[in-house]
């Protein structure tokens, strides 16, 4: 607004040169939103006609943000008024999380900021008992909030969003006034895991390991894991040097690990990692490791699930399923072990077992669109158009909001000859990813039905 204080008075120009030079020093990049929640106004003491508050909130309103940054830490960061403080920073990308507020007004038609706070510097500032106050009653809504998650769901799930992430803000105060209270950052990182963050879980991680040593080997496990989890977020967004530094760091810290305490996790851990990377050897030698240590079902289960996917990597596929074999009789409801042992069985050209692995992989996770799509291919390639029309049906029904399955039936369809059906299938999936390769390759099986 033209009133705000942060213009300082500068002319448009120089306003804007100052804030050019601190961008040439500190290179923000990818900045992430955490969150936008509107605070709600709060009602005044006096009676006022319906007219004059309707106005107020019409022309007013608070505004708070969670967002992180990546940037270069620069003096310049202290000319700039409306910069706040990161109240936590990952060393490994110069991301800072900040929380801010902004109060905004119409003006000229149009909402301009009127006057920023920074939220995050005010939680900084608060006492040991006052940060605790401040978080019991966060928990506490917390909780109400997944109370209503049947009944209000959308609702729910962004109050406890916003709830997450402005306690982290609380928990980087509290760390501070106790740094060697090791509850303090295991909660931190625990509610930083229920945020969905693990950029951020790995300064909590990187505190515990560094100031607590009689846990180092447990916290260095999960690190490293946290590490391959930040890795491969970091490929997906071809960020590669970066994801193989991330890579590194997590080899280092699952062996350093394994020689504090040698317990099968460590060398479970190790070898998932190695045979992510495609290093199926040291990740079989890793695995085999594990025999001698482990004792749980889970660990058992683990290794024979590790042992079996190398196997599938060598295309060995007999070999594959003897050990999927071992993980259904040991833990029926291993994540994925259906579908695997549907996928081998398919290589292997055996459909019936494969279909048979294929449907306990759906009654074991609905919501896996793999499934639906092998089983859709058998029918299609047995020849029963029926089933396969009434596999993919079943598909859409469960995941609506799938692409791949829209595009997968808009083929079936057509395969059919039932074209009007399709191009409303395809049309769907476009209006969730026009992008998707497959509606390409389908829109070009529809093009050509419609020439015959």
């Amino acid at each position: 607004t033209n009133g705000n204080g942060i213009r300082e008075g500068l002319a448009r120009d120089e306003w804007i040169e100052r804030h050019r030079a601190w961008f040439d020093e500190s290179q923000p990049t990818r900045m992430e939103l955490g969150f936008v929640h509107e605070r709600e106004q709060a009602q005044s003491a006096l009676w006022l006609p319906t007219s004059i508050t309707t106005s107020r909130q019409n022309t007013r309103k608070e505004v708070e943000l969670g967002w992180s940054l990546e940037l270069t830490e620069t003096p310049l960061s202290g000319t700039l008024r409306e910069m706040p403080l990161g109240t936590s920073f990952n060393k490994e990308t110069g991301r800072h999380w900040f929380w801010t507020s902004y109060t905004l007004v119409r003006e000229k038609g149009v909402w301009r900021v009127q006057s920023i706070s920074d939220e995050g510097a005010k939680v900084q500032s608060l006492s040991i008992n006052e940060l605790q106050k401040r978080m019991q009653e966060y928990e506490d809504a917390i909780q109400v909030a997944l109370n209503k998650r049947n009944t209000e769901p959308q609702a729910a799930l962004e109050e406890i969003g916003w709830r997450i992430t402005q306690l982290l803000h609380f928990y980087d105060a509290l760390i501070i006034h106790l740094p060697l209270d090791y509850n303090v950052c295991l909660d931190a990182y625990a509610r930083s895991v229920g945020a969905g963050n693990p950029e951020r879980s790995l300064v909590y991680l990187e505190r515990l390991s560094q100031r607590f040593p009689e846990h180092r080997a447990e916290t260095l496990r999960t690190l490293g894991a946290t590490q391959m989890t930040q890795a491969y977020n970091d490929a997906t967004r071809s960020l590669l040097e970066r994801a193989e530094a991330f890579a590194a760091l997590a080899e280092k810290n699952l062996r350093e690990s394994i020689s504090i305490s040698n317990v099968a996790t460590g060398h479970l851990l190790l070898a998932e990692m190695l045979l992510s990377l495609g290093r199926e050897d040291e990740a079989e030698t890793e695995f085999n490791e594990t025999n001698a240590l482990s004792s749980s079902t889970e660990e058992k289960a683990a290794l024979e699930a590790g042992l079996g996917n190398i196997e599938m990597r060598r295309e060995h596929f007999e070999a594959a399923i003897a050990h999927y074999q071992q993980v259904s009789g040991l833990d029926p409801e291993y994540p994925g072990i259906w579908f695997n042992l549907g996928f081998a069985q398919r290589q292997l050209k055996r459909f019936d077992e494969a279909l048979e692995g294929y449907r306990r992989a759906i009654q074991q996770e609905p919501d896996d669109v793999r499934s639906y799509t092998e089983m859709t291919a058998i029918y299609m390639n047995k020849g029963d158009p029926r089933q396969a029309r009434a596999m993919i049906e079943q598909g859409v029904r469960t995941n609506p909001e799938s692409p791949h399955l829209h595009a997968l039936f808009a083929s079936v369809l057509s395969e059919q000859g039932d074209q009007q059906a399709a191009q409303r299938e395809l049309a769907q999936a476009e209006a969730l990813a026009p992008d998707l390769e497959l509606i390409t390759r389908v829109r070009e099986q529809l093009q050509a039905a419609q020439k015959k």
